[in-house]
């Protein structure tokens, strides 16, 4: 399903970025890396399977069936235990990431469940396409409806997509010539509801010569996984018995309550955040989850300040637009 030889190790001077990467495949968490072309987004993003957890048996199952219905499974009667990875092209019909045809079979939504959805340059993406997008994002399955019937169709995937910052793709150096307007344009290509169902919204900075030559490698792949995997059990044990939800991303807001218990710290630093940024009641959620997984990582039982602070410093896009001066005619 994957290439063996992808590895971590290989991406040199992110170290930042990789604290984040990990954070998203430790909670589940759905992620958008901009950046200028050339600095990495797709190298990383297509290594993100290799620091995912092991399936358990019931994911595999599920798994499998939907590759047996697509068609897709290479020997019969062989379980996939490989998370998934799917990467459609930008030109990708809406029936074909969505699901559909007569008789309906499953769409690339569907064939990344449990595993990873990877859209570069989701900006390209026909926008009626990416819309598609929200409700499956949101409910965890999808329904096509046909004249002589209705098929449902799994869909628990972790959304990771790239993208320019703007139409040239140089936006922040002096080669950028794009207008705050034209790269408002480009960017709201992404709807407002595609973007608030993404957690993690980082920038991908160019590394500079001399980090790419040293002989430095990252850490590897297998380091993080443990990371990942550590986290991942943690999870486990607190939503044992609760049906439909395997990790922090998944929890509901009745669950967020329940789990994300704030200490004194972390609790003064979100009041203050939201004092000052009047978040939306999504937002605070995907904040508070985001600590979750923070505090987790480190097996903390409360979130601390620094949980806080790291989710508060997850969405790079969200603080740009803000600045971004819109000239109405």
């Amino acid at each position: 399903m994957h290439d063996k030889r992808l590895d971590f190790q290989d991406v040199q001077g992110q170290d930042a970025l990789v604290q984040y990467i990990v954070v998203a495949a430790a909670g589940g968490h759905n992620m958008l890396m901009s950046g200028s072309p050339g600095c990495g987004k797709s190298m990383i993003a297509k290594r993100m399977d290799t620091i995912l957890p092991d399936m358990t048996e019931e994911e595999a199952l599920e798994v499998t069936k939907i590759y047996s219905v697509a068609g897709l499974l290479k020997e019969r009667n062989q379980l996939i235990t490989k998370r998934p990875f799917r990467a459609p092209h930008h030109n990708a019909s809406m029936n074909s990431l969505v699901g559909g045809g007569n008789p309906a079979v499953p769409g690339e939504i569907s064939l990344a469940h449990h595993g990873v959805l990877f859209l570069d340059e989701i900006a390209e993406f026909n926008k009626k396409s990416l819309n598609a997008l929200r409700q499956p994002m949101e409910d965890r399955v999808v329904t096509i409806s046909r004249v002589k019937s209705i098929v449902t169709f799994p869909c628990n995937f972790m959304l990771v997509a790239a993208m320019n910052p703007c139409p040239c793709g140089n936006y922040g150096h002096a080669q950028c010539k794009c207008s705050d307007y034209e790269v408002l344009k480009y960017r709201q290509k992404i709807s407002g509801p595609i973007l608030d169902r993404i957690d993690l919204q980082k920038y991908v900075h160019s590394v500079n010569y001399l980090e790419l030559a040293s002989q430095v490698n990252g850490k590897s792949s297998a380091e993080l996984r443990e990371r990942v995997q550590f986290t991942r059990k943690i999870q486990q044990v607190r939503f044992a018995g609760i049906n439909g939800v395997n990790c922090n991303a998944q929890m509901t807001e009745a669950l967020v309550k329940e789990f994300c218990q704030l200490d004194e710290a972390g609790n003064k630093l979100l009041h203050l955040a939201y004092d000052r940024f009047r978040y939306s009641a999504r937002t605070f959620h995907k904040f508070l989850k985001l600590a979750r997984t923070f505090a987790d990582l480190d097996g903390a039982a409360k979130i601390r300040k620094q949980d806080v602070s790291g989710a508060l410093l997850s969405r790079d896009l969200e603080k740009d637009q803000s600045k971004l001066l819109v000239v109405r005619g």
